[in-house]
């Protein structure tokens, strides 16, 4: 074996010692994410929101309000907790988060119907809540809409006019609306998938973080780098090849979870995503060790971490679209690994992209693993000369 051969076997041996002395890290790089990306799958299991629940003012008590209201219950997204004899306590229930919306029918609904005046009823929602308001309303809108339309085919039909013509003049111009990727808008690939790889980009940071961090608090670089044979980037390479290999377990087991048991394939281009996974993995660990390297401390370098991979998912664009945002939140959006990678995750798992519209985001995300571990062991070149600065909580 050569001799870079022989340290970074040596470098392994020590920090595989360290890991088995320290329960605690050995959970963190494989039973508490594992739990947590489970929780995640839990919490999504549903797929798709159901009997959301919502609230009607019944003002009218005729049949086509009760048809109206029995269409609103018999919903798969909406559930009529209660048909309350006034606003106020339709408004009591809105206020003590028993309901998410308001369906206020009124006094003269039938009569205008009947009249042919035509009539409306009225929707409030929560809109604190958006993705309860966003789905409720989609669901009332299109209960309305085949009210009205039923109505309507009942009224041509009584003047004689066929069902086929009846409904080419209720709606002689139809839109035809195809959803792409997510057909049924199920929260799995667009929220429980992008959660779980962000659960992977905060623990694999973390993992870098408090590996080379203990060495700066305990005041062990001497012996860290004498495992090394004194040579910085084989120490780097000797603490992270570790959590490495674990986290390229845990992101396939990711793949299994969501493309096999799950049933949401990967429908872009395998080469990409797996390449794209491996850069990922290492860019957060590039990223822990230039945290942990330039702070010298390791009380400091959690904060740090915690800084960044806490709030990154509200800064990927998977909540918020990343064009809106102000320049200065798209800057440190794209300072972000994380960014790029769900990008290249939502283009490639669901999106069907090949791997040659991943490139751009294959060679940034390549760019953040050299810059930030060439940072890192420029910087502990110069620490393993600078006593005074370990010993740091």
């Amino acid at each position: 074996m050569t001799r870079s051969g022989n340290a970074i076997a040596s470098s392994l041996r020590r920090e595989w010692a360290r890991l088995r002395a320290d329960p605690w890290d050995i959970a963190m790089l494989g039973a508490i994410p594992l739990a947590l990306y489970l929780l995640t799958w839990w919490t999504f299991s549903a797929g798709v929101a159901r009997d959301l629940p919502l609230v009607v003012h019944d003002r009218d008590h005729t049949v086509v309000s009760r048809n109206l209201i029995r269409m609103l219950d018999a919903s798969p997204g909406l559930n009529v907790v209660l048909v309350a004899d006034n606003e106020a306590e339709a408004l009591r229930l809105i206020r003590a988060r028993e309901a998410f919306g308001l369906m206020s029918i009124p006094a003269d609904l039938q009569e205008s119907v009947l009249a042919g005046r035509g009539a409306k009823v009225q929707w409030a929602y929560n809109a604190q809540f958006s993705a309860h308001s966003g789905s409720m309303t989609r669901d009332v809108r299109a209960v309305v809409a085949t009210l009205s339309a039923g109505i309507e085919l009942q009224a041509r039909a009584r003047r004689g006019a066929g069902p086929g013509q009846a409904g080419v003049q209720i709606e002689p111009v139809q839109t035809r609306i195809s959803t792409l990727f997510n057909e049924n808008g199920s929260y799995i690939p667009s929220l429980a998938l992008p959660v779980a790889f962000t659960l992977l980009h905060m623990f694999v940071t973390l993992a870098a973080v408090t590996a080379i961090g203990r060495e700066f608090r305990a005041a062990t670089v001497p012996d860290w780098l004498a495992a090394a044979h004194g040579k910085p980037a084989v120490a780097l390479l000797g603490k992270l090849l570790i959590p490495c290999a674990c986290f390229a377990v845990h992101a396939l087991l990711l793949f299994v979870l969501f493309g096999v048991v799950l049933r949401w394939p990967v429908q872009g281009s395998a080469t990409a995503m797996l390449a794209g996974t491996a850069l990922f993995i290492t860019a957060c660990l590039a990223l822990g060790a230039a945290i942990a390297v330039f702070t010298s401390s390791l009380r400091a370098a959690l904060s740090a971490s915690a800084f960044i991979t806490a709030p990154a998912f509200a800064f990927a664009g998977q909540g918020f679209p990343l064009l809106s945002m102000p320049l200065s939140a798209r800057i440190w959006a794209e300072s972000l690994p994380l960014t790029h990678y769900l990008q290249m995750l939502n283009n490639t798992w669901t999106g069907g992209a090949p791997l040659r519209y991943n490139m751009t985001h294959l060679a940034i995300l390549l760019a953040f693993t050299l810059g930030l571990g060439v940072a890192a062991w420029l910087r502990l070149a110069r620490r393993m000369h600078q006593p005074a600065t370990w010993g740091k909580q």
